[in-house]
């Protein structure tokens, strides 16, 4: 199995695992009430929350699932020899990187939400490239991804959002359902490889 089908998983797993434990490290979290970063620092009288309970839980947590998605990229760039989707996941690497600023850079310093911003606007970006590069060989999975990127940005831009912590999450679910649409289109571009094979 090439290891891009481990890590893409694996990257969404642990950014997953590193919310939950840290929404549950912390019962004063709310969904419709705070931001995901939050969970990794700030105090009551700075930010108008409680200091969070071990914040590195969350803060290593972005760090190691950043490292997990520029790994994936890199995985995937080392298999691929599709030029715009290289540069499609070259961007994915320097999101992936970004997510780990957010880890380093908490909230209560000055780069936070900058980071935190463009992690997002780079992974969309990312993805937008991605699927560009894909309707040549996958189309249906290269408009599925565009359509995906445009509708995102469309739904984030017209929902009155109750807190950050729900737009973020909303986010962090496009992203995964973009990196899952990809794994589902090299898989296949796999298969259709295999059966071209044994035709021939």
């Amino acid at each position: 199995m090439k290891p891009q089908f481990i890590l893409g998983p694996l990257a969404i797993i642990a950014a997953w695992v590193t919310i939950g434990l840290s929404v549950y490290l912390n019962p004063w979290f709310r969904v419709t009430g705070n931001a995901l970063s939050d969970l990794g620092g700030g105090t009551l009288l700075l930010n108008d929350h409680p200091a969070p309970a071990y914040p590195w839980v969350y803060n290593y947590g972005l760090i190691i699932t950043g490292v997990i998605i520029a790994l994936f990229s890199l995985s995937v760039i080392n298999s691929s020899s599709k030029k715009i989707g290289n540069i499609g996941m070259s961007f994915f690497i320097i999101s992936g990187l970004f997510l780990a600023l957010i880890g380093i850079y908490h909230e209560g310093t000055y780069p936070h939400d900058f980071v935190s911003i463009w992690f997002f606007i780079i992974a969309s970006i990312s993805y937008l490239v991605v699927g560009i590069s894909l309707l040549h060989s996958s189309r249906k999975f290269g408009i599925s991804l565009i359509i995906l990127m445009i509708l995102a940005w469309i739904i984030y831009l017209s929902v009155n959002w109750q807190s950050v912590a729900e737009d973020e999450i909303f986010g962090v679910v496009v992203i995964d359902i973009a990196v899952l649409l990809h794994l589902f289109s090299m898989s296949h571009g796999g298969k259709i490889s295999a059966q071209r094979s044994e035709v021939s």
